[in-house]
């Protein structure tokens, strides 16, 4: 696959040079979306002895990886680093591996293969279920600790480097902290936690595809440069692992980001800006932000908003940088349950915020919806059928709503971490009910998550060291349900069974041993506390 591509960076393969491949475990359209991918990049690549490439996950199954720069083999490199932005990934990178002739199993890997270091959200969370895909993982923020971990990887061995990675913060190393059979040694080991947005590192250079415009190669959002104005969320919806694993939000001044973008517009030629973060409109500083980008010139995209952040002046900025959907998340039209998850908006003010942004001229509206939540009383069907009913007679009378429809699924480091989950039975029940009662509204695109899907995304999000068989062979064999099914069977386990059973809140947990800002007795706390409002007991 050849690209072109601006900014790329294509260092000479000398021995003197310590190589690591960049593995995002997807294609290359989803990979060149992720900030997480372009900072990285540029980060290994700004150490002079250092050389950084890029290997996604080819279009044709049959081709085996290879990096984009010089189509180098995984074998050649020295180090892999693996980022998993979504459970699914580990299984992802483990067909890779498989595929590039690298043991996806470190217990297995030879001394002549790269170390593997694996990080991003999900093992930040939970990296217990793909325990021993890496040599190392790391856990949290990087830029902290980034000089730490270039310095152990200048080591000669890769023993000598492992040793190294062990002793700095948000490292858990194979035979440092946990052994083969995944018993844990030694110390808990904290994430890292970036305190100072503002004067991070942030790639000014971006690599931005050339020519690729109407095919599988073009990025979700086109011609585009990534901007990350904040970092994790504070508002702690009960579900969400962000607002948990990731708390507090930290954010960019203004200044800082307005300097970026300037600097970004003289090495770099976009068309539009994406504005990246958990809670973006949370900043206070959005509206002035936009308004400076769209000076300059530039089309602007944002993700979804809390309502009860939404202002009228803030749309009309949005329509300037010609945005064309609004997208919210109300989570579920049950206002009392969208209380008790932790999410206090009223319906009223989500109606009114919906209303705001037709009146000002946007014609497609996103909703994110959840449904089965623990504790979910049968009546939150109807209740969500009559908001969805009240926003398209009351709030957005014409245009198109869609609406991503997922059933709830358990996350470790949150408060539901200790909750069941749907039956598949009970979740395409659902879905067969939001079908036919949706159908009845106009111009209604409702998107529904595959139930068994949700199953394996729960077993990959809470599990421990004893599934890395499972997920390692599913890698290997190839990411399909029929192959869940098959491997766990051969392991005396029962897919349809997943959903079914869960942590109390006195067991040990896989994650004890990490430690993040909050604690289990918060969570703990959280979760008995919806239990009481909800009057339930699951």
């Amino acid at each position: 696959m050849l690209i072109k591509e601006q900014n790329a960076i294509r260092k000479s393969w000398t021995p003197d040079k310590i190589k690591i491949g960049l593995i995002y475990p997807n294609t290359y359209r989803v990979g060149m979306t992720s900030l997480g991918v372009q900072l990285l990049y540029f980060l290994f690549n700004k150490w002079e002895n250092f050389i950084c490439e890029r290997i996604f996950k080819p279009l044709n199954p049959k081709t085996n990886p290879y990096s984009l720069e010089n189509q180098k083999k995984l074998q050649d490199f020295d180090v892999l680093a693996i980022s998993c932005q979504f459970e699914h990934d580990y299984v992802e990178a483990i067909n890779l591996l498989y595929r590039g002739d690298v043991n996806p199993d470190a217990r297995l890997r030879k001394d002549d293969e790269p170390l593997i270091i694996v990080g991003g959200p999900s093992p930040t969370a939970n990296p217990f279920a793909a325990l021993f895909l890496a040599d190392a993982f790391f856990l949290g923020d990087i830029e902290p600790v980034a000089e730490k971990i270039r310095t152990a990887l200048e080591n000669d061995s890769k023993s000598d480097q492992l040793e190294s990675l062990s002793k700095i913060q948000g490292i858990m190393a194979l035979g440092h902290h946990y052994d083969n059979n995944g018993k844990w040694l030694g110390d808990k080991v904290e994430r890292v936690k970036i305190q100072d947005l503002s004067n991070a590192f942030h790639p000014i250079k971006q690599i931005i595809p050339e020519d690729v415009k109407g095919t599988k190669n073009e990025p979700i959002f086109g011609k585009a440069f990534y901007l990350e104005t904040d970092r994790g969320c504070s508002e702690r919806c009960l579900f969400c692992f962000i607002g948990h694993c990731h708390f507090p939000r930290v954010g960019r001044s203004i200044g800082s980001l307005t300097k970026i973008i300037d600097q970004a517009s003289e090495v770099n030629d976009f068309e539009r800006v994406i504005i990246y973060g958990s809670a973006i409109a949370q900043s206070g500083t959005l509206d002035a932000l936009l308004e400076y980008i769209i000076n300059k010139g530039y089309e602007v995209s944002c993700s979804s908003f809390r309502a009860d952040y939404i202002t009228e002046d803030l749309l009309k900025t949005l329509r300037k940088g010609r945005q064309k959907t609004i997208a919210l998340a109300p989570e579920t039209g049950d206002e009392a349950l969208r209380y008790a998850i932790n999410k206090k908006i009223e319906n009223k003010t989500l109606l009114s915020s919906i209303k705001l942004a037709w009146e000002t001229g946007f014609r497609k509206l996103k909703l994110y919806m959840i449904y089965g939540f623990p504790c979910e009383k049968e009546d939150a069907r109807s209740a969500n059928f009559k908001f969805l009913k009240d926003v398209r007679e009351k709030s957005f009378p014409r245009g198109k709503i869609s609406i991503s429809m997922n059933q709830f699924i358990t996350k470790a480091n949150t408060p539901f971490q200790f909750s069941k989950m749907s039956s598949v039975k009970e979740s395409k029940e659902n879905q067969s009910w939001y079908k036919k009662a949706f159908y009845q509204l106009k111009n209604i695109d409702l998107s529904l998550y595959n139930p068994e899907w949700a199953i394996v995304q729960r077993i990959l999000s809470l599990r421990d060291h004893l599934y890395f068989p499972i997920v390692k062979e599913v890698g290997m064999i190839g990411n399909t349900i029929g192959n869940w099914k098959k491997s766990l069977k051969a392991e005396n386990k029962n897919f349809f069974e997943e959903n079914e059973w869960n942590y109390q809140i006195q067991d040990s947990l896989p994650w004890d041993n990490i430690s993040y800002v909050l604690k289990r007795k918060n969570l703990v706390s959280a979760y008995k506390r919806f239990q009481e409002i909800m009057n339930c007991q699951e």
